[in-house]
């Protein structure tokens, strides 16, 4: 791989290299997370015009999805969030090095979407050597050849006259009280200390900035021909029969058919028949909904090798494998609204938490992509990679919109005031789990603060101490002020505790 301009895009990984050290080095993520992703944006508009490269139209989703992300990592101050929307921006990222002048992302297969990161990880690292090469042998050769020849001599000189210094400086020190006093006020000002400081910013400066230049080389390297299609070794073997392929998906099909008939009676027919089956409610309806989540994800990965695996050789095969397939996805998909109800029920009955939203949001999500999946089974041009894609991107971005620890105040308040419509009173556990409320992020502040504001007793006193504790927190800590880590949360939640207060 040839590049036309090496140095500069290793001028330009090193000045991406100090923008990471100066938003991230020692500093909480918050604007400093948007402002590199437009910077990286940028850099790679730059790295295309300069190798006369260009992006596949379908791809340009990509950076806006990556600008997306980012920014909402500087909106929700809820830890889970900020970490599920920095891996999707390295998710992004990664298939923008791969993928982005080679292929369109809506025919990458589910081995290609999963390996892209460590594909992107171990490429950018060796081009970055490339990128380096070339730029010393292009900078070379913009040198006259007798300049060349100076470099080293002077170099060696500086080497050998260093002890020599070192030698005149002590005599000197000890020659002359002034002279002493000045190397002695050089000395107090802790140069190894500096020194270590300048070496540790340069280090990162280098351990990102050249693999990012590596990666944008990557990124703008020329269209191969025959690119558009798959690699071969990414297809495995069809080593079982259709019929071994068809009597596994059947058997998991009578299993789940009988499961999900007892599911009608019990559950979608109403809290009298559980009841009236020696269980309480409570007993019932707090365990099922995790362990179904997983049945239906072992399904979903169960057919899809299946799927690879067996020799459909005959239409004959194939279309009772689609039929067969089409069923199992169609139980388990009546499981996840099992689960979602389960978990519905569980919440009504006993309070929201994080968890219980983050599984609810991902029901909806699996439920999506089994649907999916069950589509692809049908028509040969649907990629399930490209589902996967959208799903994960749709999950993060729907926690994003709906902001969980603001949702789950408001949801346990009306509980907790009577007005959440329920199952019935009866299995409602009529509390309000306060101290839970206050160990959320800033994302809940506005809602604590209106509930504050409704309550009285126990409730207001525990919700009053917290915030009145996180302003005095928030006064004491001066990293969260830095430009870098501005977020829209905390100076959100800064702004309405200080009038909550008074202040």
């Amino acid at each position: 791989m040839q590049l036309r301009q090496p140095t500069r895009l290793l001028l330009l990984g090193l000045f991406l290299g100090f923008a990471f050290d100066l938003l991230f080095n020692g500093k909480m993520p918050g604007v400093s997370v948007p402002l590199f992703a437009l910077l990286l944006v940028l850099g790679l508009a730059l790295t295309l015009r300069w190798e006369a490269a260009s992006a596949i139209g379908s791809n340009l989703w990509l950076p806006a999805a990556l600008l997306l992300f980012a920014a909402m990592t500087a909106t929700r101050a809820n830890g889970f969030l900020i970490f599920v929307n920095m891996c999707v921006c390295l998710g992004l990222l990664s298939l923008i090095a791969v993928y982005l002048t080679q292929r369109t992302t809506t025919r990458l297969l589910l081995p290609e979407v999963i390996l892209a990161p460590l594909q992107a990880l171990g490429l950018a690292l060796y081009h970055s050597i490339r990128v380096m090469g070339q730029a010393r042998r292009s900078d070379l050769a913009a040198v006259p050849r007798e300049s060349r020849g100076r470099v080293l001599p002077v170099l060696r000189g500086l080497l050998l006259a260093l002890p020599v210094l070192v030698v005149f400086i002590a005599l000197l020190t000890s020659a002359d009280l002034i002279f002493a006093e000045w190397v002695q006020a050089l000395l107090d000002l802790d140069i190894l200390a500096m020194l270590w400081s300048w070496v540790r910013h340069g280090l990162v400066i280098l351990l990102i900035g050249v693999p990012v230049a590596g990666a944008l080389a990557y990124t703008a390297r020329a269209r191969k021909a025959g690119s558009a299609t798959g690699a071969a070794w990414l297809t495995p073997p069809r080593f079982i029969g259709a019929t071994e392929g068809l009597v596994v998906i059947n058997s998991v099909n009578i299993l789940f058919a009988i499961f999900v008939g007892l599911q009608l009676t019990y559950l979608f027919g109403g809290l009298a028949n559980i009841t009236a089956s020696g269980f309480t409610y409570a007993e019932y309806a707090r365990r099922g909904f995790a362990e179904l989540v997983l049945v239906a994800l072992l399904t979903l990965g169960l057919v899809y090798v299946l799927r690879d695996i067996s020799r459909l050789d005959s239409p004959k095969t194939s279309l009772a494998f689609k039929v067969s397939a089409t069923i199992l996805v169609g139980l388990t998909c009546v499981m996840l609204v099992s689960a979602f109800r389960r978990l519905l029920l569980y919440e009504t009955a006993y309070g929201f938490t994080e968890l219980r939203i983050y599984v609810h949001v991902f029901m909806v999500w699996l439920g999506l992509l089994l649907t999916w999946f069950g589509l692809t089974l049908w028509r040969p041009g649907a990629n399930f990679g490209t589902g996967l894609i959208v799903v994960v991107l749709g999950f993060v971005l729907t926690l994003d919109l709906l902001n969980p620890d603001a949702l789950i105040v408001r949801q346990n308040a009306q509980r907790y005031q009577g007005l959440l419509p329920s199952i019935s009173s009866q299995y409602v556990e009529e509390k309000i789990d306060v101290n839970y409320l206050t160990r959320l992020s800033d994302d809940a502040v506005p809602a604590l603060i209106e509930l504050a504001n409704s309550t009285t007793g126990e409730v207001h006193d525990v919700l009053d101490k917290d915030l009145r504790a996180r302003l005095s927190t928030r006064k004491q800590d001066e990293e969260w002020r830095r430009w870098q880590s501005y977020h829209l949360s905390r100076w959100t939640g800064f702004t309405l505790l200080s009038r909550y207060v008074g202040e």
